[in-house]
């Protein structure tokens, strides 16, 4: 039998050991995927399939591959993505000379490459590298390897003794590479060190200015070397830059010269407690750049020392920034920047002691202020969320400065501080305000807004009045469950346009004045008022426009005393 190609489509068509060896009797095979397949090991028979070019082990459980595997001598791909449980790879594997793609990328059993890698000069795709602790499958071995393509990632690094075995890498010939990612394992001797050599061995690693994005995790330095904050030739086209768990690092490199960038993300720097002018400018560069000119999202979290955020004055930073995120960072005082001028989102999580003096952003559309990490949930548009936070009143207060007309929503949630709700505090273009849980909530003296089309309060235990002055575009009011609320302020001046009024839960709400309802009502839900439900069944209901009327859960009604006492508009039965 000739057959040159197995693609099964059905994974349990092959269930058994029988199956597998009778298919590696098939010898003119060139390719052959067992891609998912409940697969835990190969038979040296594999090796006598010496025409095959294409192995697909994907996604299998696969624990050991034969050594016969290394004498595939036509084999030019050889992918073992997410082989979870792969443990090793053949030791013989520089004998598959005409190799060009070897994945092994969520491989994270392995724990080093084979010896000699620097036979395979054809490769092209080798997603990831696992740095050894011998000189033959050191990081050395890439010297030779100058035509990958692609996303790269060097593990290990942690294993490379000096700055001379980085250099023998030769990073900066692999002008394809286009994605580096450069990881070093945790580790708990952290006094021993030397982060003078570290920072050496990073140097020697300076990619190709070819590259587009980075990854630098786990990096043992406290400073970075020069080629990542100078604006050089070799990042001049990064556009996104990821630093994370550099847990020595204390000082950030100028990254504000990256004349391309356009994402960074820094996240668990342990050692940093400041971000100052260095961030944005290097005295060693001869020509300075518009710090961050091209940036458009910046994410800062889990840096628990970092107290300081240092803007100068004299730069007109993050011109282009479109997102900011700001998260876990506790200790973190002081002022955002000043202004942004594209921001559209701006998130700020587990930073209670932020003074939060928020930046002027004429086109922000989206405001999420948590107290925990843990509470942050995505951020929505149009919305300005403050969820859990002690920081709701500075926020409150700074939302006018913000100058955004695409804000229409303010929703407060389960803040304990003291938050009083002023006309000053609602920016113009406000159009729906919700308060849940807000137990030191106040409406300050008449509340004024122009635009305000809808209010929903839940469950605010101290709130005891509302007093609302001209709210001409009010359409909907909603209060539920504040124990503690008396009377309702005098709707028929206040909200001349109110279509739906609804009280729920407010056993101390005093009957409705004369002037409290407005003709413009349509529909009243009225649920568990029990002062309110006595007055209503005893005096009635004169609002003209009346159409749907909600009385729920009140039993003890069985009629209404006389005639009249319900506006003849009322179109629907009443709901009981």
């Amino acid at each position: 039998m000739h057959m040159r190609t197995f693609l099964q489509c059905h994974l349990h068509s092959i269930c058994g050991e029988s199956d597998l060896l009778l298919l590696l009797q098939l010898r003119c095979l060139r390719v052959l995927s067992f891609k998912g397949f409940n697969i835990l090991s190969l038979p040296d028979s594999i090796g006598e399939l010496i025409h095959l070019r294409y192995l697909d082990l994907t996604f299998t459980p696969v624990v050991r591959l034969p050594e016969s595997l290394c004498k595939l001598y036509n084999l030019q791909t050889l992918k073992l993505r997410r082989c979870y449980k792969l443990e090793k790879l053949p030791s013989n594997m520089q004998d598959l000379v005409n190799l060009r793609h070897l994945d092994i990328e969520g491989a994270s059993c392995l724990k080093e490459m084979p010896k000699r890698m620097s036979k395979l000069k054809h490769l092209n795709l080798l997603g990831d590298y696992i740095v050894g602790k011998h000189e033959e499958n050191g990081i050395k071995e890439l010297g030779t390897l100058d035509n990958l393509h692609g996303s790269f990632c060097i593990s290990n690094l942690e294993n490379v003794n000096n700055s001379g075995e980085a250099s023998e890498a030769k990073m900066g010939n692999k002008k394809h590479i286009n994605i580096l990612k450069l990881k070093w394992l945790p580790h708990g001797d952290g006094d021993n060190v030397d982060v003078e050599s570290e920072r050496d061995i990073l140097d020697k690693l300076q990619p190709h200015r070819n590259l587009k994005e980075l990854l630098i995790d786990g990096y043992r330095g406290e400073i970075f070397p020069d080629w990542l904050g100078l604006g050089l030739s070799c990042c001049s086209n990064i556009t996104k830059l990821i630093v994370v768990r550099c847990k020595n690092c204390c000082e950030l490199p100028s990254l504000g010269q990256l004349p391309s960038l356009q994402e960074l993300y820094i996240c668990e720097l342990d050692g940093l407690e400041r971000i100052g002018c260095e961030f944005y400018k290097n005295d060693k560069s001869i020509q300075q750049e518009t710090p961050f000119k091209a940036l458009r999202r910046l994410v800062l979290g889990e840096m628990h020392r970092w107290r300081e955020w240092h803007v100068p004055d004299e730069f007109d930073c993050f011109p282009k920034l479109e997102r900011l995120l700001i998260v876990d960072c506790p200790v973190l005082t002081g002022d955002l920047p000043a202004h942004l001028p594209a921001l559209e989102e701006l998130v700020i999580g587990g930073c209670e002691e932020l003074a939060c003096s928020l930046p002027r952003a004429p086109k922000l559309c989206q405001l999420l202020v948590t107290g925990t990490a843990t509470s942050m949930e995505k951020a929505e548009p149009h919305k300005v969320v403050i969820l859990e936070t002690q920081l709701a009143k500075s926020v409150l207060e700074c939302l006018p400065h913000i100058q955004s007309p695409y804000l229409q929503t303010l929703r407060i949630v389960n803040c304990w501080s003291a938050i009083p709700i002023s006309g000053d505090y609602l920016h113009d273009s406000l159009q729906y305000l919700q308060i849940a849980m807000c137990p030191k909530l106040t409406f300050s003296e008449q509340l004024q807004h122009k635009s305000l089309m809808e209010i929903l309060v839940y469950k605010c235990d101290s709130l005891t009045s509302f007093a609302l002055g001209a709210l001409p575009s009010l359409r909907v009011l909603q209060i539920s469950e504040c124990p503690g609320l008396v009377s309702m302020p005098a709707l028929r001046l206040a909200a001349p346009h109110l279509e739906e009024l609804c009280v729920e839960k407010c056993q101390e709400m005093e009957p409705f004045g004369e002037d409290c309802l407005p003709s413009s009502l349509t529909t009243l839900r009225i649920y568990d008022c029990k002062k309110l439900e006595r007055w209503i069944t005893s005096n009635g209901l004169q609002t003209e426009g009346l159409i749907h009327l909600f009385l729920i859960e009140w039993n003890e009604v069985k009629s209404f005393p006389r005639e009249g006492c319900l506006p003849a508009s009322l179109q629907l039965p009443i709901s009981k």
